[in-house]
């Protein structure tokens, strides 16, 4: 499969993450680009990739500003392209996972929520299936937020992600890419 994994990270929590994507999709024999978003201001055909991952931290509900920009880029070329179709036709074979790293303080896991549709809805718009969606909890960093860490809804989420948080990553990586195998259109 051809795989575009793409994120946004602010303090490394979201690319934890997406390093680990990268490399159960590589050692399973697919080409991987991937991508930080943050460093980099471009627009791909979505299109020319049979499964796109977009990973961000969350902020106030919805994804970081560099992801959200990439949006905002890609819906822009999708409408010059004529991409988005009444009704949103299905494309065969392309797909796409969301996922986001949040430490949800206040309302736990509901504040991953808005961010994780948010960025599923531009590939619903174009016609590609999101396969999956993932939160995955991820500590804050800045140390004027640390408080956070010992004192949200989670509870004690120092130091997460964690190895066991990105052994589930993998897990699921490896089985969305198994169940993903016999969709792909050639």
């Amino acid at each position: 499969m051809e795989i575009l994994n793409l994120y946004g990270s602010l303090n490394g929590q979201t690319e934890k993450v997406a390093l680990e994507i990268a490399k159960v999709a590589e050692q399973a024999g697919h080409n991987v680009s991937t991508v930080n978003l943050k460093k980099e201001g471009v627009i791909f055909d979505l299109l020319k990739y049979d499964l796109t991952f977009v990973g961000s931290g969350v902020y106030t509900w919805l994804p970081g500003k560099s992801v959200k920009e990439w949006i905002e880029r890609q819906l822009g070329y999708a409408r010059d392209n004529d991409l988005i179709l009444p009704g949103s036709p299905r494309v065969p074979g392309k797909f796409a996972c969301v996922y986001c790293t949040y430490a949800g303080p206040h309302t736990g896991e509901a504040e991953a929520i808005p961010a994780i549709k948010y960025m599923g809805q531009l590939f619903d718009h174009l016609g590609i299936s999101v396969a999956d969606e993932w939160s995955v909890v991820g500590a804050f960093v800045p140390g004027k937020m640390q408080h956070f860490n010992t004192s949200g809804r989670l509870g004690n989420i120092e130091g997460r992600p964690n190895a066991d948080d990105l052994k589930q990553v993998r897990e699921k990586t490896a089985g969305l890419l198994s169940s993903l195998q016999e969709c792909v259109v050639d």
